[in-house]
């Protein structure tokens, strides 16, 4: 093993990268609007961490799963590289810096992923730095609190929309990556309160809890407070569940009485303060607009049917015509206009060659001039067209493992699986594959997708062990 990057060495940049995390965000805000660039110093403490990383994973351990994450990293290699060479050629606009940039985003999290996997099967004390993980996290969604508070109260704050709308993003470049931030990270800042909140004198551990579930609708964007209000319902009925299996079995777990009323008044409170939100306002304003986008199209088809503009209802292109559902404006409402975008990208697919569908029409497809380029902000279809079907499957390969794993050691042993606690590593990653699909910002946005690849190995440990001393005890029997 090379002693320049061993486990232990690594495991301590990892701890402190993860902390640095908001650090880096402010301090990408701060150039952005200071030098107008957009080479920040967030971007080279990330490509550098990257960098390491991947000598992490050649030389810095010899954990079990190393060869097969070498064959994964190589294959994504030959499937992106390939993809990039060919559009060089085929794309009537080819931008490099806009191609390369994008391939980095999003090979990014396949590295993270792969360098924190191989760091949690080659530890001995997997138990301790999980919680020492779970930590870092824990003080990194403190920093974004309360920073976000000071420039609140301080009138140092952006603003997360530009007009319409209203929240904070305090000294935060995007409110959609912050947004993403805190709701895959709240389900694991709750799970290290638990941990540590193993008697009544440290209830203090659930203070941040609070703080963030607060920043959570001050931000004003719905994705982390419906994930915050998810999670707390979600853990809530959990607890519910457990505490009513565990009188049913007549067991008595320690502080399990603590833990369910502590996530009934978190629930509680949070609604409480749901309407006096930002992002209740927001929410609001959506449904007016949607709810004004029915009226007009009702009282639109009802001047068509009265005066037989609307064409004949058996003619094929008409009904193709109303009922489309990219077009339709309470879509665009919902999505921010994303289905739009959508209806674009999808009809240079349509017409791409063999090879463009196979590895992808790289950064926002077959655009035709250097003003053009667009993504749809929805990972899962911009990846697909991006890299194509052969890319796509590569990206889909770890959340595939832990949708089959979860599937099968749900009717193994479905009790360790949905324990409350364990729930809530699910939740994270469920946020994290959710946001990803309907809002973006997720997989190719390195600061958000390393809490999403910290979630994924988590998970992927507790499987592994899970899966481990089900067949011990069945070879007992």
């Amino acid at each position: 093993m090379n002693k320049l990057m061993d486990k232990e060495f690594y495991t301590k940049l990892l701890l402190l990268f993860v902390i640095l995390q908001p650090v880096l965000d402010i301090l990408t805000y701060v150039s952005i609007k200071a030098l107008d660039s957009s080479l920040t110093i967030g971007i080279i403490v990330r490509v550098l961490f990257m960098g390491l990383s991947l000598w992490f994973i050649v030389f810095g351990n010899n954990s079990w799963l190393k060869k097969y994450v070498l064959y994964y990293l190589a294959a994504i290699a030959i499937v992106y590289g390939i993809g990039l060479g060919y559009n060089f050629f085929a794309k009537p606009v080819f931008n490099p810096f806009l191609e390369l940039q994008f391939l980095a985003k999003t090979v990014y999290f396949s590295i993270m992923l792969c360098a924190y996997l191989l760091l949690f099967t080659t530890i001995d004390k997997v138990s301790f730095v999980r919680l020492r993980v779970l930590k870092t996290i824990y003080i990194a969604m403190l920093i974004v609190s309360i920073t976000l508070v000071i420039a609140i109260i301080t009138g140092t704050s952006s603003a997360t929309y530009d007009w319409n709308k209203f929240g904070f993003k305090g000294w935060f470049y995007s409110g959609n990556e912050l947004g993403s931030i805190v709701a895959i990270s709240f389900p694991l800042t709750y799970l290290f309160a638990l941990y540590k909140a193993q008697d009544k004198k440290k209830i203090i551990y659930f203070l941040p809890v609070f703080l963030l579930a607060t920043i959570s609708i001050l931000i004003g964007t719905k994705v982390p407070y419906f994930a915050v209000l998810g999670a707390a319902i979600i853990v809530f009925g959990s607890y519910v569940v457990y505490w009513i299996v565990q009188k049913l079995k007549k067991q008595k777990e320690s502080l399990l009485n603590m833990k369910l009323i502590i996530s009934f008044i978190f629930l509680v409170l949070f609604l409480a303060a749901t309407p006096f939100s930002p992002t209740f306002s927001n929410v609001s304003g959506d449904m007016g607009a949607i709810e004004e986008q029915k009226k007009e199209q009702k009282k639109q088809s009802e001047d068509e049917a009265e005066t037989g503009q609307g064409g004949s209802q058996d003619d094929p292109e008409v009904t193709k015509e109303k009922t489309n559902l990219m077009d339709s404006k309470i879509l665009v409402i919902i999505l921010s206009s994303r289905n739009l975008y959508f209806s674009e990208l999808y009809e240079d697919y349509t017409e791409a060659d063999v090879v463009q569908k196979l590895f992808g029409m790289g950064y926002a497809g077959n655009y035709h001039s250097y003003e053009d380029p667009k993504l749809i902000e929805m990972d899962f279809f911009d990846l697909f067209f991006s890299f194509g079907i052969l890319g796509m499957i590569l990206i889909l390969l770890p959340f595939l493992f832990i949708i089959g794993m979860c599937i099968k050691l749900l009717f193994l042993v479905p009790g360790k699986l949905l324990h409350p606690e364990n729930m809530l590593i699910l939740l994270s990653i469920g946020f994290g594959t959710g946001i990803a699909f309907l809002a973006g910002h997720v997989l190719y946005a390195p600061a958000v997708s390393i809490y999403l690849a910290i979630s994924i190995v988590l998970l992927t440990i507790n499987i592994l062990k899970m899966n481990k001393d089900y067949r011990e005890a069945k070879a007992l029997k």
